[in-house]
């Protein structure tokens, strides 16, 4: 099969023996290439991947794959090692299409928001895999080539792969759609993530709805535009939320003094109510949400529920550290205004008693409601989580400084850095003024310097 794959796409294999499992040995990173991979190089901004061929096939790569146009790259005593395609970063695609196809008993679910893609992701792996193998995208690998490289890994004892899918730009869905091919396509939510690149909610709707080609849907029934929007495109649909109407509604969600969530649901009708060892604000509508993908899929809900509870967080989404003297919570992977409020609101929630320090960074790609949106997280913190101390870091969080010193908090309880280098020597006397240490902003921000220093004395 792997043979009429190749020619029907052009690829010169000089006569190269190519194995049938090619796809899942397939390696872009050269210093993992070694004997039992096929190395494929991808040409970026920065460095161009058929540099390291000659490195690959002496670290042991059983074969690679090469730009025709890029021949003249690697030493030609290798040449009969490799595989000549037109583009390498295309050929990954394409086979991950192809490979795709050769697994169709493996329903795969396809997850898209502005925000919680990889919460709700890892939670539907955990859920799935407590019922059958289960694939999941690594990390946040939800672009053109992170997802083709997760399918790649496609073994034909997976029974579900729950992929996140992620978008800069309209049709980027829809790209992705046309390779995974999900059975369930989810759509968490649509805020204003990436609004500067979109231009508006509207346009990110239209972007994220592309998600709902499939032949079944499962959506969040509280935004009345998604569900207007699902009933004019989805084949067959679920939805979730706290709306009346939702299949998987939830009825109440809190946190105990033990910091987990008791919730209560109505599903299809059905109440349920169990009791999950973690807790975040938005994690009531995280279960709801692949709750309903279980119900999608036919699974048995009460197994569904008992998987939930194996689930330990993920590193830099809210992630609990009880340190001998304080509690260092790690939410320093990502932010939007949405994500940004869910957190805060959860700190709020969780730890009412705690004295909080806050060490909150940009939230990029917010466009023209860049300050709005900082300005209001300064203004929400001062007034409704008041922290023993604030500390801001970036360029658009002076903004938040700002409002947080308008709304009501001191000179003394307001610290403000240019990067995440200038806060690292200041660690000592910033922990020192609370219980509980919070770390939100931007991945750009790299505000995950302070985690890992934190973790490390």
């Amino acid at each position: 099969m792997i043979a009429s794959f190749i020619s029907s796409h052009g690829w010169d294999t000089k006569n190269l023996k190519v194995p049938e499992s090619l796809p899942a040995l397939i390696q872009t990173d050269s210093r993992k290439a070694g004997p039992g991979w096929w190395f494929v190089p991808i040409i970026g901004e920065n460095h161009d991947g058929h540099d390291f061929i000659d490195k690959a096939c002496e670290l042991g790569a059983d074969g690679f794959l090469y730009a025709r146009s890029h021949a003249s790259k690697f030493k030609p005593q290798y040449l009969a090692r490799g595989i000549a395609v037109d583009d390498t970063f295309k050929a990954i695609q394409d086979l991950a299409q192809w490979w795709r196809a050769q697994h169709p008993s493996c329903k795969v679910i396809g997850i898209t928001g502005s925000s919680g893609k990889t919460s709700v992701k890892e939670l539907c792996a955990e859920m799935l895999k407590s019922l059958a193998l289960t694939l999941k995208t690594a990390g946040s690998l939800n672009n053109e080539l992170g997802v083709p490289l997760t399918l790649l890994q496609l073994k034909s004892e997976h029974k579900f792969a729950a992929i996140e899918m992620g978008a800069r730009h309209k049709g980027d869905i829809a790209f992705l759609t046309n390779i995974v091919r999900q059975n369930v396509g989810v759509l968490i939510n649509v805020g204003s993530a990436h609004v500067g690149e979109f231009g508006s909610r509207e346009q990110i709707l239209a972007a994220k709805m592309e998600i709902a080609d499939a032949d079944s849907s499962v959506y969040f029934r509280d935004d009345e535009r998604i569900h207007a929007a699902m009933q004019n495109k989805a084949k067959k649909s679920l939805s979730f939320g706290r709306h009346p109407e939702a299949d998987v509604r939830i009825v109440s969600d809190s946190c105990d003094d033990q910091g987990q969530l008791q919730i209560q649901l109505m599903i299809k009708g059905e109440a349920k109510s169990f009791v999950l060892p973690y807790f975040h604000e938005v994690y009531g509508l995280n279960v709801a949400c692949v709750l309903s993908i279980a119900l999608s899929l036919n699974l048995p809900i009460d197994a569904c529920i008992d998987g939930l509870k194996s689930y330990n967080g993920i590193k830099g989404r809210f992630q609990v550290h009880r340190l001998p003297t304080y509690t260092l919570i790690d939410d320093a992977y990502n932010a939007n205004p949405q994500s940004m409020h869910a957190g805060l609101g959860t700190l709020r929630k969780a730890f009412p008693k705690q004295r909080k320090v806050l060490i909150l960074g940009d939230m990029r790609e917010l466009g023209e409601e860049t300050e709005h949106a900082h300005r209001e997280i300064g203004s929400y913190c001062a007034k409704d989580i008041k922290p023993e101390l604030l500390v801001t870091v970036g360029e658009s969080s002076q903004w938040m400084h700002e409002a947080a010193f308008q709304e009501g908090l001191s000179r003394e309880q307001l610290e403000h850095y240019a990067s995440v280098d200038e806060v690292l020597p200041k660690l000592k006397s910033i922990v020192g003024r609370g219980d509980l240490l919070y770390v939100k902003a931007s991945n750009g921000l790299k505000l995950f310097k302070i985690i890992d220093t934190l973790l490390a004395t």
